[in-house]
């Protein structure tokens, strides 16, 4: 298998240790997490130009066109201090491609609570983390990140649970995959050592969607569990909700989704 040259350079101009590059895969995280528990070390990462059996949240698949999308893990192996921030991994890596779009495509996203990035209130890209145990020793993380970033990318409207957009169509300029890798990887960098600062709080708050909208927390399901204004973030980072009788509610991510009010319900 060749390597685009295009892929190398990008990587080297990151401090990621090591990678691994695949032209197809079924699932970049599963990959990632077998290579976790083995000697994969700290930032490595895994890529793939095509993803046959991606996954997201309740095992929702997400498959990644050829040469249409950015599939790529991240390899955590958390610090000591990284330890008490644990599920902050997920919310990371939208605060760090927020930033990158912003910074470098001129594209104004949001994070949908608790991990995906919308623009103009549609999905371009899902966030799924895992962990590896052995017993009560947790071995690490992996950060899986999946981004249309091309109209191909775009699965079609019977298999998505939630109205998808790609990169491009809100882009003036043409979106080169391995420039946009690059620059995620550092900023995932950059923001992962701010993650016990007031700064990353306050950058999940300021583009975090449906602020000050009605909006439904719903069950697996499809069952309504609570229905409010959403207000914003706990200090550690659950969703805050004022109920229609003027009470409030934290609510964890676990097995909840986030739906706004309206025709995407």
């Amino acid at each position: 298998m060749t390597i685009p040259q295009e892929f190398i350079n990008a990587i080297q101009q990151t401090n990621v240790p090591q990678f691994r590059y695949y032209a197809s895969v079924g699932s970049t995280n599963q990959l990632a997490l077998e290579w976790l528990e083995q000697d994969a070390p700290d930032g490595a990462v895994v890529f793939a130009d095509h993803q046959s059996a991606g996954r997201g949240r309740f095992e929702r698949p997400w498959v990644t066109q050829a040469g249409s999308a950015i599939a790529v893990s991240i390899i955590v192996k958390p610090e000591t201090n990284e330890r008490e921030h644990l599920t902050l991994f997920s919310p990371l890596a939208g605060i760090a491609l927020v930033d990158v779009l912003n910074q470098h495509l001129q594209i104004e996203a949001q994070i949908k609570w608790p991990n995906d990035v919308l623009i103009q209130r549609n999905k371009t890209s899902g966030i799924l983390t895992e962990s590896v145990w052995n017993g009560e020793q947790l071995l690490g993380l992996v950060v899986g990140i999946g981004i249309n970033v091309y109209a191909q990318s775009i699965p079609p409207k019977e298999l998505v649970q939630f109205p998808a957009t790609c990169l491009q169509d809100h882009c003036s300029f043409p979106i080169n995959r391995f420039d946009l890798l690059k620059a995620l990887i550092q900023s995932f960098i950059f923001w992962r050592y701010q993650m016990d600062s007031p700064e990353f709080l306050n950058q999940w708050q300021k583009t975090l969607a449906f602020r000050g909208e009605k909006v439904y927390i719903k069950q697996m399901d499809g069952t309504d569990q609570i229905v409010g204004t959403l207000i914003g973030l706990t200090s550690n980072g659950d969703l805050e909700i004022l109920t229609e009788n003027n009470q409030k509610h934290s609510v964890t991510a676990g097995d909840v989704h986030l739906r706004p009010a309206g025709p995407e319900k």
